[in-house]
């Protein structure tokens, strides 16, 4: 199970929350709007009641938001649950995954008993996959599941070289990062060769509500939301989820936070001298000339109470790599400033 281990581990061995500054989370600092703490507030009597199991309200603001249809919707409890879901269903003989990558798309195929191939990429070339290489390995009765942007790396592949490859194989495109940045998202290109997950905990902080939702062919839509429970996204997350993502000011101060924060970020680290993958998105992948040092970076911040994620289990990296959340400017300063003390002492 340790090889599935993620970020955010801020409970202690009682599972009460520790007071970490966690860099090992990448969630939107800016943290609950005042949208959605008044949707909470409003609603909070409302949990004596089952949730809508047709979620009207909250589709209705997915579709105007992305500009979709309602019928190639699957409303989900976090987009993590779509790769169980999804991959039980159409029993993929072949699950092929680009490596470094999200760990539950391994392990929710396994779950599913897919055959899992690694197809690994080169620290060379930013562990950016190779398409065409990509495209020679699989076959139609494959499904190649591909961040975009990609955890840990950062990767963002643009989305002629995936409907390149949708040509050959099927295409599970995870977009659960693509509201932090200005790109086009492959949710317009949705076919019965690709389909596109996207969470939403992550860009409105809510987590611990667990929310996200899929866009797919109608026909797989029917099927899937078949197979769901069909309580899957509980009365809260529905109520913020609709109204969280009609704040276009939170949207847009999140965004300005980035671009100038992941500037700083980056600067700093050049400085320093420590190599990193030249990110897209709200995380930094970085890595240290051994992993002796890596390790003492990561306890040193321990005991300053600052969480990094050691990036030791992801297939394709080792403990010489770290991966870090951009937040905001004082925590930054915080984290950075902790890795250059600890650098001018080794």
């Amino acid at each position: 199970m340790e090889r599935y281990e993620h970020g955010g581990r801020v409970y202690d061995a009682n599972g009460k929350i520790g007071d970490w500054l966690d860099f090992s989370a990448n969630i939107n600092p800016l943290g609950l709007s005042e949208k959605i703490l008044r949707t909470l507030e409003e609603n909070l009597c409302g949990v004596v009641n089952y949730p809508d199991p047709n979620a009207t309200e909250l589709k209705i603001a997915i579709a105007e938001r992305y500009g979709v249809s309602e019928k190639n919707l699957v409303l989900l409890n976090g987009a993590a649950e779509f790769f169980y879901l999804y991959l039980n269903l159409m029993r993929y003989r072949r699950v092929i995954i680009p490596v470094p990558s999200f760990a539950e798309y391994e392990r929710a195929a396994r779950a599913a008993r897919c055959e899992v191939k690694y197809f690994m990429t080169d620290a060379a070339d930013n562990f950016a996959p190779n398409i065409d290489k990509l495209c020679a390995e699989v076959t139609g009765k494959d499904c190649v599941i591909l961040g975009r942007p990609n955890n840990p790396t950062g990767n963002l592949i643009a989305p002629e070289k995936i409907l390149r490859l949708a040509e050959v194989t099927n295409v599970l495109v995870d977009e659960s990062f693509i509201d932090f940045i200005d790109a086009p998202s492959l949710r317009k290109f949705v076919s019965a060769k690709i389909s596109v997950v996207q969470s939403l905990t992550k860009i409105f902080a809510i987590p611990g509500l667990r929310l996200g939702f899929a866009v797919v062919a109608e026909d797989l839509a029917q099927r899937l939301n078949m197979a769901k429970d069909v309580w899957n996204v509980n009365f809260l997350a529905q109520k913020v989820g609709a109204a969280a993502l009609t704040d276009e000011e939170y949207l847009r101060q999140t965004r300005m936070w980035l671009t100038t924060e992941r500037e700083y970020f980056i600067g700093r680290l050049k400085a320093m001298g420590v190599e990193f993958i030249p990110p897209s998105v709200n995380f930094v992948l970085m890595k240290f000339p051994t992993i002796d040092r890596a390790e003492k970076i990561l306890q040193g911040l321990r005991r300053e109470k600052i969480l990094l994620r050691s990036c030791g289990n992801f297939v394709g990296l080792d403990e010489s790599y770290l991966r870090s959340a951009v937040r905001s400017h004082d925590e930054n300063l915080r984290l950075l400033d902790t890795i250059e003390k600890l650098l001018e002492v080794m």
